[in-house]
């Protein structure tokens, strides 16, 4: 499998703070990643870069083996969207579709016009005058029919309640059945994208600490219960502590590889394993000290 975009060693800091440290990422060609982060920690930072809307001096960046700063026709196989504000002052939804249409050589104009009458999206109003919901939409919709080999949703539900996040997900997980590509989804909701994507991505501290498909990590992603003695045999829990306690029973969260020796213990004595969420995974990678 072909690698789409290749992140290679890329740092990036803004006057003292380093927001970057030397990350390298494989996304590979038709597949759905999500990117996941606190806020801060440099995910729009990194897509700005991998876009060439930021230039880092350390580290290379290619799209399909070629160096984005040798070589911008590249830049032509990637779409990313955000919600955000145009300069125009007066720019209509009609004449922003036509515009990012011209860039994209198999844009989708007939599905555009669809998911206009699905969301109830008048293209002839005002860009400037929706509310941000529908601006949401409004780039969903261009970064869906763009087509584009490489698709970047930088929070692509900002504003968007409930139904119509899940409608977006529909829309675009049918849209990548029809027309493979890769798909790279930014985004603080992750329980929502458990089920639509295939490799995880997260950034924390400036540093890539999970880089793996969703069946890898729901294979070292546990809920590890029971008694406290019991517990305390495990080496895999050594220097950690619980998430939670109940008397003599206790709850720790674990992401990694369990030892044969501890699998043992687990099978002989009354010890739960489940596996973790995607969600308490991340917070449990990315928590903060405790409080004092």
């Amino acid at each position: 499998m072909s690698v789409a975009v290749k992140v290679k060693s890329v740092s990036k800091s803004f006057n003292d703070s380093v927001i970057l440290d030397d990350i390298s990422i494989d996304f590979y060609e038709n597949k759905i990643y999500g990117l996941l982060g606190k806020n801060g920690v440099g995910k729009t930072t990194l897509l700005n870069i991998i876009t060439k809307q930021l230039i880092s001096k350390n580290g290379t960046v290619e799209i399909f083996g070629q160096n984005i700063n040798e070589n911008d026709g590249v830049l032509d196989k990637l779409c990313i969207v955000r919600e955000r504000e145009f300069p125009e002052s007066d720019i209509s939804i009609k004449e922003l579709f036509n515009m990012y249409s011209y860039f994209y050589k198999y844009y989708d104009k007939k599905l555009q016009e669809k998911l206009c009458n699905y969301f109830k999206l008048d293209s002839k109003k005002s860009y400037r005058k929706l509310s941000r919901g529908m601006k949401s939409i409004v780039s969903n919709i261009i970064g869906i029919c763009s087509n584009a080999s490489i698709t970047i949703f930088d929070e692509p539900t900002i504003g968007l309640d409930a139904d119509n996040r899940q409608e977006f997900y529909k829309i675009l997980l049918d849209s990548y059945i029809k027309n493979p590509r890769t798909i790279i989804l930014s985004t603080h909701l992750i329980n929502e994208v458990e089920n639509l994507i295939e490799n995880v991505v997260i950034i924390h501290k400036g540093k890539v600490i999970v880089d793996d498909s969703i069946d890898n990590i729901s294979q070292k992603s546990f809920y590890i219960s029971g008694d406290k003695s019991d517990l305390e045999k495990l080496k895999c829990l050594k220097d950690t502590k619980p998430d939670k306690s109940f008397g003599s029973k206790q709850v720790y969260k674990y992401y990694g590889d369990i030892n044969e020796d501890d699998l043992k213990i687990i099978e002989s004595l009354n010890i739960n394993l489940e596996i973790m969420n995607l969600q308490d995974m991340f917070v449990h990678l990315t928590k903060r000290g405790e409080y004092k």
